[in-house]
């Protein structure tokens, strides 16, 4: 029983662990769906802060320009070492991509121009 016990405590370490390391996908993911709302937290998660700087300035264009693209049809990803690019494909044919870098770790968006 104690063998079990210590078994499950270690498959939900692994768990934990490997759910708290997102893809680039789906952090590319998050950071549209926060620009879409403007929420300025949500993309602070996802995001280098100089990015969250530059789509705070956009503000209601950042969002618009979004929502004009749609819904997200389908991601693919290239990652190099720390950093990544996420391509976004969306329902209306257009595509996006997205650069990422990891800081502490995680994967964040970074836009630098």
């Amino acid at each position: 029983m104690k063998r079990m016990m210590i078994f499950a405590g270690i498959v939900c370490l692994v768990f934990i662990a490997g759910c708290s390391n997102e893809s680039p996908s789906s952090v590319a993911r998050k950071f549209y769906a926060a620009v879409e709302k403007n929420d300025s937290k949500a993309m602070g998660q996802v995001a280098t802060s100089q990015t969250v700087q530059i789509m705070g300035m956009l503000g209601e264009k950042g969002q618009g320009m979004m929502a004009a693209y749609g819904k997200i049809k389908s991601t693919s990803e290239e990652i190099d070492g720390d950093s990544a690019v996420v391509t976004l494909a969306f329902e209306n044919g257009e595509t996006m991509d997205l650069d990422l870098i990891k800081v502490d770790g995680k994967w964040k968006v970074n836009i630098d121009k």
